[in-house]
């Protein structure tokens, strides 16, 4: 398996469509196509995960099976990887707008 130095972002990385065809679950599609919002991301299927190198950070593995806080336990690590780059993406219910607003609130606090 190539580095995350070595994968092809320009070519690779992943839209909408490719979380589609990763994840069956509609929760796992929901909190990765948020996470999406937030850094460019490639997945790979495997026999039972997916392999998300998230720019910058390296990667989160996902796997298949899992009921109950799969959902919460995936959204913790992608935005953990999201943070240690420097970046977030929008909570659950939470609009553009909104997520805007918190990220600007949050760069005040950080300089202030």
């Amino acid at each position: 398996m190539a580095s995350s130095n070595s994968l092809n972002w320009d070519q690779h990385s992943m839209t909408e469509g490719h979380v589609r065809s990763l994840f069956s679950e509609k929760d796992r599609r929901e909190v990765v196509t948020r996470a999406l919002k937030g850094a460019r991301m490639i997945g790979i299927r495997g026999n039972n995960h997916v392999k998300i190198f998230v720019e910058g950070d390296g990667i989160v593995t996902i796997g298949n099976t899992g009921r109950g806080r799969a959902s919460a336990n995936i959204e913790s690590d992608l935005r953990r990887a999201h943070r240690s780059v420097g970046r977030d993406f929008p909570r659950s219910g939470e609009s553009d707008k909104q997520f805007e607003r918190r990220m600007q609130r949050q760069k005040e606090q950080d300089n202030g």
